[in-house]
């Protein structure tokens, strides 16, 4: 036999001394992404556009996450994700040198992004957005434009303080978050600085909305120094409404994740139709009207939790991040909601415990984080303040419970008829059932008490009317079978004949089909509206006002509920009485309670309203008696600024019987 060739041997050159080494391009691509991470912000800075940056970190957060089906389930996981971490971020914050600064905030959330990805291999990608995504965002655009309609109509700033004084709780969310954006973090971090600002009350309170709110209020200006009395007003109130959008939002989708594969594109839209009906008829308008933007966001997060413990995302890790941050986001915006939060996560781990245990480091760090961060505006409230007894004081709360009844009873109805089968719906009904005990406790401890249901027993309700809005999706389980499987039967009824003759335009079956469909589904919002009293007031969360029953965005709507008087007198004032050094501005009015009202809004927007504390906080309401308190509790000297003659008589009387107070106080007429 011949013998095989000898192969032939190549001799390859040696490579150049200068050849990069394996590892170099990932450093390339790493040092140029830290350097476009910090390029980027200080050139919008620099450009007045860092408007730009927390788009773009949300939309570079959303890309790395690899969970969510559809762009918005992406974005809203995302949202979650970041509002956790901004809380936790928060006291990073508050203590590096730059505060709130938009370059370095920015450049550090881009840094951390950018080691994410290189950690994990993980490239930026964004799903497709589907038909159904634009309902959650239609249904929040409704709802902050319905409840904006006030402040929109109202002709510059007397007219929207007429609508902002409806709840002096405005006043002081409008202090802290100015006052964080004059400290540069939160205000338990620099008590001392945030004095002359912000209230004593608010420097312990959660302060999760009012860091997110100052933080982006800085990329919006593209400055950190304080506007002007007007543009800070406008710009507090878009954030208010910011917030509740984000609450319509959350909950629509919560309710349609829930849902699941109950809902086509339509159904979708009916779904976020009627929840939001369902939100503007509800209490929960009051969050804009009397100024409760930490609930609103503190429940926009519970909302999540919910959807996510009630379906999980597909990966533990993401899962396990995502509860982990909504929990220290529920702890910093609102930690009235925080046991019921606590008890949902805790389950999802019970429940899930053979996967977590096999990313047992990733665990501990998040459930060590967790543990350490959610608790703390809690600690530090019951440490420094007096939010234990805080829990037994305010006004009785009579709700009507028609609306609760009416909403429990087709969640039920829906649960019984299929819904406890699958295991999405059983999660929701442990879920319905933590927010009905939590309401039901705080009830019998009232009753323990012997007094009327208080104040917070109303906040107990509203998570609970929350928890029932995620679950209205369960009115589809009493018609199991779907429509569009109902649709394809009737397109198959038709035949291949008749999608032959007409192939544009389809088989006259599926076009009655659709049409069907699209009838049901507008019944539906038009007859949630109607019983929401969302028309003409009324309707099952009809509330008294005066003499008659209505809905709060009835009475909001109506201007049934502004202040035009207090609010034309405050912007007079700060017109006429700017801000002297050493001195406080009181004004007396012969109206009960309004000189209350303008001295503190008119110190809130002068950003004096810590340090003016004194002269209207626990204080009596009425002249002459709240005049002699203000002179006896503030030490400083006082400019009176009088309403009217008979406001002008109570000083001047005050004056003649204590004539060593005229060293120290002054009198003027309110031009």
């Amino acid at each position: 036999m011949p013998s095989s060739p000898t192969p032939a041997v190549v001799n390859l050159p040696p490579p150049p001394s200068g050849s990069p080494p394996r590892g170099r391009p990932r450093l390339v691509v790493a040092g140029a992404g830290l350097l476009a991470a910090w390029l980027v912000p200080l050139v919008a800075y620099a450009s007045g556009l860092a408007v730009l940056l927390p788009p773009l970190v949300l939309l570079l957060t959303a890309a790395l996450l690899r969970v969510g089906r559809t762009l918005l389930d992406r974005l809203v996981l995302a949202t979650a994700l970041l509002l956790g971490v901004l809380c936790a971020g928060g006291l990073l914050f508050s203590y590096w040198p730059w505060g709130l600064h938009p370059v370095p905030v920015a450049g550090t959330a881009l840094t951390v992004l950018l080691g994410c990805s290189l950690a994990t291999g993980v490239r930026p990608r964004l799903p497709r957005p589907v038909a159904a995504d634009l309902a959650p965002v239609l249904a929040a655009a409704v709802a902050a434009v319905a409840l904006a309609g006030p402040y929109l109509r109202a002709d510059g700033l007397a007219g929207r303080l007429a609508y902002a004084m409806t709840g002096e709780d405005n006043s002081r969310h409008l202090a802290a978050v100015e006052g964080i954006r004059a400290v540069g973090g939160y205000l338990f971090a620099h008590p001392d600085a945030a004095a002359r600002i912000a209230p004593d009350a608010m420097v312990y309170y959660p302060q999760g909305f009012h860091l997110a709110a100052a933080l982006l209020d800085t990329f919006l200006r593209s400055s950190t120094a304080p506007g002007g009395p007007a543009s800070t007003l406008n710009h507090y109130l878009g954030w208010a409404l910011a917030a509740y959008a984000l609450l319509v939002l959350a909950v629509v989708w919560a309710a349609g994740r829930v849902a699941g594969r109950l809902l086509d594109p339509l159904r979708a839209f009916a779904l976020a139709g009627a929840v939001t009906a369902l939100a503007l008829g509800s209490e929960l308008t009051r969050f804009v009207v009397y100024g409760y933007p930490g609930e609103s966001l503190g429940l926009a997060l519970t909302a999540v939790l919910v959807a996510l413990v009630c379906r999980p995302v597909g990966r533990t890790g993401p899962q396990l991040c995502l509860l982990g941050a909504l929990c220290v986001g529920v702890g910093f915006a609102y930690l009235m909601f925080l046991p019921v939060a606590g008890v949902l996560a805790a389950a999802w781990l019970v429940r899930n415990r053979r996967a977590v245990r096999r990313r047992p480091w990733l665990l501990a760090t998040v459930v060590l984080a967790t543990a350490v961060l959610t608790p703390l505006p809690s600690v530090f409230g019951l440490l420094f303040t007096d939010q234990v007894d805080n829990v037994a004081t305010g006004g009785g709360v009579f709700p009507p419970y028609d609306g609760f009844l009416a909403l429990a009873g087709v969640i039920v109805a829906g649960l019984c008829a299929g819904g406890l089968r699958l295991p999405v719906w059983r999660r929701y009904a442990g879920a319905l059932a933590a927010a009905l005990a939590f309401a039901v406790g705080f009830r019998v401890y009232f009753q323990a008490l012997g007094t009327d249901p208080r104040y917070y027993y109303g906040k107990t309700l509203h998570l609970l009317l929350v928890v029932l809005l995620v679950g209205v999706g369960a009115v589809l389980l009493l018609r199991p079978v779907p429509w569009r499987a109902a649709a394809r039967r009737s397109a198959s009824a038709g035949g291949a004949e008749t999608a032959r003759r007409s192939p544009r335009t389809g088989s006259l079956p599926a076009r009655a089909a659709l049409l069907g469909r699209l009838a049901v589904a507008v019944s539906l919002v038009a007859g949630t509206a109607g019983v929401a009293g969302l028309l003409r007031g009324g309707g099952m969360f009809a509330h008294p006002f005066g003499d008659r029953s209505t809905t709060w965005a009835r009475a909001w709507w109506s201007g049934m509920l502004d202040r035009p008087r207090p609010a034309d007198v405050t912007a007079r004032a700060l017109a006429q009485a700017p801000v002297r050094d050493g001195e406080v501005t009181v004004v007396v009015s012969e109206h009960r309670r309004e000189g209350y009202l303008e001295t503190l809004f008119l110190a809130t927007l002068q950003g004096t309203h810590g340090a003016s504390a004194p002269a209207f906080y626990n204080l009596p309401l009425s002249e002459p008696a709240r005049t002699e308190a203000v002179v006896a509790a503030e030490r400083r000297p006082v400019r009176f600024l009088t309403t009217g003659p008979e406001a002008a008589a109570v000083v001047e009387r005050l004056l003649a019987e204590r004539p060593e107070l005229r060293s120290r106080v002054a009198v003027e007429p309110l031009r």
